[in-house]
């Protein structure tokens, strides 16, 4: 497994090698994609890469990256040790063992850096650079008393005899070694999680077994230690939860008071105290079994679905009040559910388990089948041919970590791996957060992206999926146009001289094109040459450096990454003014959502006709048909696609010039016997007919 995960990391840091806003640095690539991993498990919030090594004199300081823990109330510096350094990316690497020397000189450098910090050494530091945002944080955290911890990561296996070795300071040390990384980051390419209690803990856990109904689901009856529910929320953290909507979407990691209490003053009275969890998994491995009870050794796709703020806070509690676990215990419900049941039952599970804390339906998982569907056609979909790929290539999403590269190492051969790569080039891997940024942006949220991964991908799956339909062909090549759109401009920040705050300044510079384009976007023209136009790449050149402008300039006393994260930050953005000439969105058609929809419209007369027919809401044409089923009005294939348009307008997309023609002509007809509706005004009205009388 280490091996695998290793090789994976590797992978992922070739394809980030060339990253402008990593200096080019194989360090920087893996250290990003390690923080990313971590960010994923919820270790670490919106992690920063900051590479910065000071070399005069009899000073020697060094940091990598780092991250603030709201809820821990800590400062996390990180330092890298690669230990692959000999290997070069994308060859198979080997584990290897770190010296204790090794680790030691990577804290004292990482302390150096924090001792010259706070002592003004490093205040010369140009603004631009990363680093300057993690000293004026490193200040405050001095001035408010908050904690700071080094953290060292590794692509190499420390020993324990190393990774206790304590610091000379007061700064708490912390290794995250191949090892630790494999336990906590490095689950199963389809993110399945199995638990050995025999094997991991030395014990089973008594349970009452139930029979199996007739589609082999399952109910077991449980209590779990409170030190194993710890140790293994420690090693899994969210991943325990990704099918709990509620955890995923909107867990903070806050300790809860109640429960806090109870652990330290009352351990014993936990049991009958707490409702406990209810938890799912595709099988179970019994021992013992007799007359109803039995023994449960083992469990393979274990989720927490309900349960999660519990034992967060129970892991919290141990770890950071170093309460003692020894008597707590957790009473828990698991439900064996049939891996084929698992997408449909699971989410079931969760959102009646959670009924009692008022959640909005739109909270679930229920579109989770969107993510799969993308994956697929990410396989089956093709580029057209270039120069460089004659037969074309496929834009890869990973909606699990490490898909790309198990894919990569199962073609067993050099020849096969340098055909996958050129049919698959890294530079167009995506993942479902890359997704989350692409889109919020461009719906104008830079705000939300600069949230972080995770807060991001949270509100994408709150407020945009549950409105999607499943995705279609179309669909796929938006998301491509975006990911083309956005690392477009992430390449143009690095041709262009800039560093630092690349994410910030890409991601409100895409928003600010988006608000004037009205988020219209030549989604065919983008993906017939996977490249902008030239009018797009001349005014992103412009945005960048306007928006850079007002991002380096947050209000007196205020953080420029907090500051990304307002609204005010985006306000001020709007306000700025730029001179570009851009037409708004020729080749392609507005509508409700990501309002970046792919047209068949070829002339200009048929583009009007679509653009009418999408000035009208969703509800408009679902009431025409509910209207016409009523009162018999329209023919039966009228009412249907009447349905059809309102359908595709509530998804955000548009329709065919075939189907706005036709709903054009049904609007007018259900407009002249009799239909009314008050987002149908006149104007509106009059707008399509006359489109329709154009198009002829």
């Amino acid at each position: 497994m280490s091996h695998q995960f290793l090789n994976s990391v590797l992978c992922d840091a070739f394809d980030r090698a060339h990253d402008p806003e990593l200096g080019g640095l194989r360090l920087s690539s893996i250290v990003a994609v390690l923080l990313e991993r971590l960010e994923d498990a919820s270790v670490v919030s919106e992690p920063q890469v900051s590479y910065f090594r000071f070399e005069r004199g009899n000073i020697s300081a060094e940091v990598h990256g780092w991250a603030v823990d709201v809820e821990d109330d800590v400062l996390r510096l990180v330092i890298c040790i690669d230990a692959t350094s000999e290997v070069t990316l994308g060859d198979d690497a080997q584990p290897v063992t770190l010296p204790k020397d090794q680790v030691d000189r990577a804290f004292r450098r990482l302390e150096s850096f924090v001792r010259h910090a706070l002592a003004g050494k490093f205040d010369e530091v140009e603004e631009s650079q990363p680093v300057a945002d993690l000293l004026r944080v490193l200040q405050a955290s001095a001035s408010q008393g908050q904690s700071v911890e080094l953290h060292l990561i590794t692509t190499g296996v420390v020993s324990d005899r190393a990774a206790a070795a304590l610091s000379d300071s007061e700064l708490r040390r912390e290794v995250w070694d191949l090892t630790r990384l494999v336990r906590i980051c490095g689950s199963s390419s389809d993110g399945s999680i199995t638990i050995d209690f025999e094997e991991r803990f030395g014990q089973t856990l008594p349970c009452l077994v139930t029979k199996p109904d007739d589609e082999g689901v399952q109910v077991l009856l449980t209590r779990i230690p409170g030190q194993m529910l710890a140790d293994i929320y420690n090693d899994y953290r969210s991943a325990l939860l990704e099918r709990n909507v509620r955890s995923f979407l909107q867990f903070n990691g806050k300790v809860n008071k109640g429960i806090r209490d109870t652990l330290k003053t009352a351990p014993h009275r936990f049991l009958p105290y707490n409702n406990g969890l209810s938890t799912t998994a595709s099988s179970v491995v019994l021992t013992g079994v007799n007359n109803g009870t039995a023994q449960i050794r083992s469990l393979a796709d274990f989720q927490i679905v309900n349960g999660g703020q519990t034992t967060a806070s129970i892991a919290a509690a141990s770890r950071r009040d170093k309460v003692d676990l020894e008597h707590v215990v957790v009473p828990m419900k698991l439900t064996v559910v049939p891996p084929e049941r698992l997408q449909g039952l699971v989410p079931q599970i969760s959102k009646f388990a959670n009924t009692q804390n008022r959640i909005q339906e739109a909270d679930f998982f229920a579109n989770a089948p969107w993510h799969i569907a993308l994956e697929r056609l990410s396989r089956s979909t093709w580029t057209s041919s270039t120069p460089d790929a004659p037969r074309g290539t496929r834009w890869f999403y990973e909606r699990s970590r490490g898909q790309y590269s198990d894919e990569l190492a199962a073609q067993g051969t050099p020849a096969g791996r340098r055909k996958f790569r050129s049919e698959n080039p890294g530079s167009q891997k995506f993942t479902k957060t890359d997704v989350a940024k692409y889109w919020l942006s461009w719906e104008q949220l830079p705000h939300t992206v600069s949230l972080g991964a995770q807060k991001c991908f949270g509100r994408f799956m709150e407020s945009v999926i549950p409105r999607r339909p499943e995705p279609d062909d179309a669909e796929f090549k938006r998301v491509v146009s975006l990911a083309v759109l956005f690392r477009t401009a992430e390449s143009l920040y690095g041709e262009m001289g800039f560093t630092g705050y690349r994410a910030q300044v890409i991601t409100y510079t895409i928003a600010r094109l988006s608000h004037h384009l009205g988020k219209r976007l030549p989604v065919g023209e983008i993906w017939k040459s996977l490249a902008l136009p030239d009018e797009l790449v001349a005014a992103l050149r412009i945005l960048i450096t306007g928006v850079r402008e007002v991002l380096l300039k947050p209000p007196t006393g205020k953080n420029l990454t907090e500051w990304c994260k307002k609204e005010d930050c985006w306000e001020a953005v709007l306000k700025r003014e730029f001179e570009l000439s851009l037409a708004a969105g020729e080749d392609s058609v507005a509508s409700a959502g990501i309002e970046l929809v792919a047209s068949d419209a070829t002339t200009p007369e048929q583009q009007a006709v679509v653009e009418a027919v999408c000035t009208l809401d969703a509800e408009v044409w679902l009431s025409i048909s509910s209207w016409a089923k009523q009162t018999a009005s329209l023919l039966p294939w009228q009412r249907s696609l009447a349905y059809s348009i309102g359908r595709l307008r509530g998804g955000g997309r548009a329709p065919s010039v075939k189907q706005a023609k036709q709903g054009g002509i049904l609007l007018v007809e259900a407009a002249r016997v009799g239909f009314r509706h008050d987002s149908l005004s006149s104007s509106a009205l009059a707008t399509v007919s006359a489109a329709l009388a154009n198009l002829g």
